[in-house]
């Protein structure tokens, strides 16, 4: 375990000394504090004037629903989009640099230089949550009240989600010795898995359920409505462990080529 920590401490470091790490931070912020502005502006508006918006009074509108539930479905697009900068270094940059050969070399074993390498972009994702729990002290300040329950099930969606869409990337670095094609090819995944969430929009059909089924936005939409059901936690358990089971046996296979 401890030479997992080692692998996750020197891939946390390296999100901090590229400029990619950087900029994928600070527009993060920027963007999730946009958001957040616009929702609660959007909530004051509706609260001076309900019947304008259709509404007999303001309790038509479920408060911690509209700012926090569509607060955590917006963020959810935004990781679609930043995963694939966070991960598309991961294996693809040591490959081309030629420094992977030099990891394999120390005792470690495939599983935890994958865990390791999975772990430490973790720990960037979590750190990059952290700031949004000061929107819960900047809503509660402007007299704004939320109910705890749903809130904390959005934060954990938000980070199922983002640990099933690290380890999508992980895997695909894995395949490349280009960090482009590996952040054009996470970003591509992760699109197929997100047009499995339109499909029974437009079809009702049993393969249409079974290709919702699939989309990590259906189980996750879940937890922003504060909904907690086992099933929607085992999906994201089993789409993170497979994404990073494809990504051990692809280092593997390298390794047998060799």
């Amino acid at each position: 375990m401890k030479k997992i920590f080692v692998i996750a401490q020197k891939e946390f470091s390296s999100c901090f000394h590229s400029w990619l790490g950087v900029l994928v931070g600070t527009l993060f912020f920027i963007l999730t504090g946009v958001f957040f502005m616009i929702l609660v502006l959007s909530y004051a508006k509706i609260s001076m004037n309900p019947q304008q918006f259709g509404l007999s009074s303001l309790a038509g509108v479920n408060q911690t629903q509209f700012v926090f539930g569509s607060f955590f479905t917006n963020c959810s697009l935004l990781v679609l989009f930043f995963v694939p900068l966070l991960t598309m270094r991961s294996f693809a940059e040591e490959q081309r640099q030629e420094t992977l050969e030099l990891l394999f070399t120390y005792p470690l074993s495939d599983f935890e230089i994958v865990a390791g390498k999975h772990l430490g972009l973790v720990w960037f994702f979590e750190l990059l949550l952290l700031p949004l729990l000061g929107y819960l002290a900047v809503f509660h300040w402007l007299g704004g009240e939320f109910d705890w329950g749903p809130v904390l099930s959005g934060f954990l969606g938000f980070w199922l989600l983002g640990l099933a869409y690290l380890a999508v990337g992980v895997f695909i670095s894995s395949l490349t010795r280009s960090p482009v094609v590996s952040a054009l090819g996470t970003l591509s995944v992760l699109l197929i898995f997100w047009i499995f969430d339109w499909v029974e929009t437009i079809s009702d059909g049993p393969w249409a359920r079974v290709f919702a089924a699939l989309s990590p936005l259906k189980h996750f939409r879940d937890f922003t409505m504060g909904i907690l059901d086992v099933q929607n936690v085992v999906y994201f358990a089993f789409f993170f462990l497979y994404f990073l089971f494809l990504a051990l046996a692809s280092i593997e296979t390298r390794n047998w080529k060799h």
